[in-house]
């Protein structure tokens, strides 16, 4: 047994493994292989050859079982693209995207030819298909109950410290256009440590997929920062302050993109 040998062997192998054959298809294989490969380094050259044997088998089955899975999956996949695309034109917004991403993920492996993996997506993308088209009907059912101002506010007091007191507010507009503006602001004493006096505003847009809605900040503010920290020391009190720079940034790397369920708007948010 040569060295050429199991170096033509490891070659198909990767050649396979290129191709999209999944591991466990050729696990043996490789064992074969290697055990080939150690018993020529010991001199045990009957055992290299029963492996090595052993090891042409398996990849000869192996390259006959993708052959012929080639043929059973170029038409598979091409009825199971038309039945995506089927679906697709009765979805929109974020489900069809969605859709695309699987779809591109497949095209770009059956452009490869790897065929199998192909396969493996194409069936997720197809158990899929019940949840995107349910959420599809869920988003449109929300999406004329979403537009309007919602307003969110909570209140920090101390049971102990009576001078706790600070509101958080968040007002969330949600345009019938697809549009977005998040305004959130706090201010007073949240701790008996800390004082806080800060604004956000976003600007973007929305959308729904199935019962929640995406936002793809597109513009990022800041246009107040105020902090004050306690000290004790030395038996003197005071509070520190602490300004942050304001700030108008444009967001294009989806960094401040959120998502909030319709569930949770209802429950912690009142319509104005």
């Amino acid at each position: 047994m040569s060295r050429r040998t199991l170096e033509d062997a490891e070659k198909r192998i990767a050649a396979l493994k290129e191709r999209g054959v999944p591991d466990s298809s050729l696990s043996r294989a490789k064992v074969f292989l290697y055990q080939a490969r150690d018993a020529k380094q010991r001199g045990n050259m009957g055992l290299a050859r029963a492996s090595a044997d052993s090891m042409r088998i398996l990849i000869a089955k192996a390259e006959d079982d993708y052959a012929k899975a080639m043929e059973r999956l170029k038409p598979y996949l091409a009825s199971m693209r038309g039945k995506f695309q089927k679906v697709r034109a009765d979805l929109s917004g974020l489900h069809q995207a969605r859709l695309d991403s699987m779809m591109n993920i497949i095209d770009s492996l059956t452009a490869m030819s790897w065929l199998i993996a192909a396969e493996a997506q194409a069936n997720v993308l197809d158990s899929m298909l019940p949840r995107l088209e349910f959420d599809q009907n869920r988003a449109e059912e929300l999406r004329s109950r979403l537009p309007g101002t919602w307003v969110c506010t909570q209140k920090t007091t101390h049971a102990e410290d009576k001078s706790v007191n600070a509101v958080e507010k968040k007002v969330f507009s949600f345009d019938r256009d697809g549009k977005a503006k998040l305004v959130e602001n706090k201010k007073g004493k949240s701790s008996p440590f800390l004082k806080e006096d800060w604004e956000f505003r976003s600007w973007g847009t929305w959308d729904l997929l199935g019962d929640t809605i995406h936002l793809f900040i597109e513009r990022f503010a800041c246009t107040r920062q105020q902090f004050e920290e306690y000290h004790k020391k030395n038996g003197k009190v005071w509070w520190e302050k602490k300004l942050h720079p304001t700030y108008d940034s444009t967001i294009t790397d989806g960094s401040q993109d959120r998502w909030i369920t319709f569930a949770d708007l209802k429950k912690d948010f009142v319509r104005r």
